[in-house]
């Protein structure tokens, strides 16, 4: 019996204690909530719609790729100043988390370089 009690006596205290933290809540200072993730979805199909996107400098991007066609064209997208390569399957939503970005052009890319978007980056204002 007192294994059983000691169990749930351990149990217990554990469901109590408070929970760490995950990377995101540790990567923001005490007292500021992390920076929201701005999510874009992106439609491959003969090209990228919308094929000009705007970010500001040290925004949290996410762009969500979905793939409406079955060429081997459109198979991967590439952003090659970030050093991303994805697979894209048909019709199934591929999401890329792009890093703290800086000021200026990042481009994406189909895999044979046909089709091509711009990802603009304007400096944070001041």
């Amino acid at each position: 019996m007192k294994p059983l009690r000691t169990l749930f006596l351990a149990s217990t205290l554990a469901l109590l204690l408070p929970r760490g933290a995950s990377a995101e809540e540790a990567a923001a200072p005490a007292g500021e909530a992390a920076p929201a993730v701005r999510e874009i979805e992106v439609i491959v199909d003969r090209g990228y719609k919308p094929v000009r996107i705007e970010a500001v400098e040290g925004e949290r991007v996410r762009l969500k790729f979905i793939r409406r066609e079955y060429t081997p064209c459109t198979r991967e997208v590439i952003l090659p100043s970030l050093n991303i390569r994805q697979e894209l399957p048909p019709n199934k939503p591929v999401t890329v988390d792009l890093p703290p970005l800086k000021a200026g052009d990042v481009e994406f890319l189909c895999g044979m370089k046909m089709f091509r978007g711009t990802l603009v980056v304007t400096p944070r204002p001041g």
